[in-house]
């Protein structure tokens, strides 16, 4: 064998064992190939911080409902309030007439039962009746549009509280519809029996 072929054997021998050395066996494959690991941590805890952020959300959102439905129906009664005052204070100077409920001619109740009919609300005509129809609150927690009744519950007069410690009511025969004090004279002060809210 000539010299050049003998080199080129030997060349060949060295680059056949060295590709087996730097070849990695299956051992050394699995301890250079990359690790993977997982968790499902990063996952859960986002879930379950949006779910609790979802629910806190939802009962905020049923107390702002509720807020906003209760400041509607506070607003509404108020305005109704003030259109039954208004259309009772229309109506002074007005005769008294028994059984009276409008639209010129009144009892005391046929007056109160005449403005929150005009106001929205139905009423019953006799003073003893709108007693039990109304809710009764303190006197110094009178607003204007409350009923102010006296003498047996409510069974003798009944007359629509104006603010101000003042009454608009068809008082009697010859007076008519009138503004008198809600309290503070012989009469009132004895027979006064409460104060009731229509709305």
């Amino acid at each position: 064998m000539s010299h050049f072929l003998r080199r080129i054997s030997v060349a060949g021998l060295l680059a056949v064992a060295v590709a087996t050395v730097l070849t990695p066996g299956p051992a050394q494959a699995d301890q250079t190939a990359p690790q993977v690991t997982t968790t499902t941590t990063s996952v859960q805890a986002p879930l379950a911080t949006n779910l609790h952020v979802a629910t806190f959300t939802h009962g905020q959102r049923k107390v702002a409902v509720a807020q906003i439905r209760k400041e509607r129906a506070a607003a509404r009664a108020s305005s109704m309030r003030t259109r039954a005052v208004a259309i009772a204070l229309a109506q002074v100077g007005d005769n008294y007439s028994t059984g009276g409920s409008g639209p010129s001619a009144f009892d005391c109740s046929g007056l109160t039962m005449y403005a929150w009919r005009r106001a929205g609300v139905q009423l019953e005509h006799y003073s003893y009746d709108q007693y039990n129809q109304t809710k009764h609150v303190p006197t110094k927690e009178a607003l204007p549009g409350d009923l102010v009744f006296y003498l047996d519950n409510g069974a003798h007069h009944v007359g629509m509280y104006i603010g101000r410690g003042k009454i608009v009511n068809a008082s009697d025969y010859g007076i008519g519809v009138i503004i008198s004090p809600m309290k503070g004279t012989a009469w009132t002060n004895a027979h006064f029996t409460g104060v009731g809210r229509v709305v």
